[in-house]
């Protein structure tokens, strides 16, 4: 088989590799938070570091060369791999692994009004639409919590809503980052940057850890977390959008959280309450029309 016709599988494959390690971390981070301090767990991106600042220095990839570049790389690093892993562990270890990935589902609201804010454009019908019905679905979460059960706290899913708006708005600077000096690039400089700065407050954490209560379960679960969301899930997201197309690659996004609510039904033993259908069903609808005909249009002069 030719080039071209492997292409397709390899776009589908990559995908479906991220798609699985996104749907992975909220329930990972939620079956290992009572064996491990989550503080430290939140700094997983030191130990990615390890593996992007070698990976990136012996591609040669290029640094950001302007100021304006750096303060991009800055925002996006800050966002996604600093703020992001701390707040969003501290708050799964509080909440369920179910509410996680359906507040993470917002993700791509946040994105687009951080990106209508910065490019100076309105959102129109469709995405206002669209966000209304999202944030009604994140509304059923923190409004039902009761029936999920005492897994799920007001504080948990706030910290995760918040590691969820941050992330997604430094998305945009990751964006016009790529831009610049390339998707593979961007992305681990600003894991290989975030974990450096990270490293040295995991370091004074680590004396602290009770590692005979760790088994080797937790040991794989947090090589996955470190190497897989962090790294390979963005590494191969990144290529095939590029290979394949934004607009028929980031439908494969819809899948997460639908797929992260089944590994916490399945394998944590999580509740699927009717709370908790009618809020996916409304935040992925939600989503879908916000990106119905693009996501902004332009403001009217004046």
């Amino acid at each position: 088989m030719d080039q071209k016709g492997e292409r397709p599988a390899a776009i589908f494959a990559a995908a479906m590799v991220s798609v699985v390690f996104f749907a992975l971390s909220g329930p990972l981070t939620r079956a290992i938070a009572g064996d491990i301090d989550p503080l430290l767990l939140g700094m997983r991106p030191a130990a990615a570091a390890l593996v992007a600042v070698p990976l990136a220095i012996a591609l040669r990839l290029p640094l950001p060369r302007t100021r304006h570049q750096w303060t991009l790389l800055a925002l996006s690093t800050v966002g996604s791999f600093i703020a992001f892993p701390l707040l969003f562990t501290l708050g799964q270890a509080q909440t369920s692994a179910s509410h996680g990935a359906l507040i993470q589902a917002a993700m791509p609201i946040f994105t687009g009004l951080a990106a209508a804010i910065v490019e100076r454009r309105q959102p129109g019908f469709y995405w206002w639409t669209g966000a209304a019905l999202a944030f009604l679905g994140e509304g059923l979460l923190f409004g039902f919590r009761a029936d999920a059960g005492h897994a799920v706290s007001l504080t948990g899913d706030l910290l995760v809503l918040a590691a969820a708006a941050l992330s997604a708005s430094s998305y945009v600077a990751g964006a016009r980052l790529s831009a610049y000096i390339g998707a593979l690039p961007a992305t681990l400089w600003c894991v290989g940057i975030g974990g450096l700065v990270l490293m040295p407050f995991a370091a004074a954490r680590i004396p602290q850890v009770d590692w005979s209560r760790f088994g080797w379960g937790d040991f794989i679960a947090v090589a996955i977390l470190a190497y897989g969301p962090n790294l390979t899930a963005f590494i191969a997201w990144f290529w095939a959008l590029r290979t394949g197309g934004v607009q028929r690659v980031s439908v494969f996004y819809f899948a997460v959280p639908p797929l992260s609510v089944l590994i916490a039904i399945v394998f944590l033993g999580e509740r699927l309450t009717p709370s908790l259908i009618v809020a996916l069903v409304l935040v992925l609808g939600g989503i879908a029309i916000a990106r119905h005909r693009g996501l902004t249009r332009p403001r009217p002069a004046g």
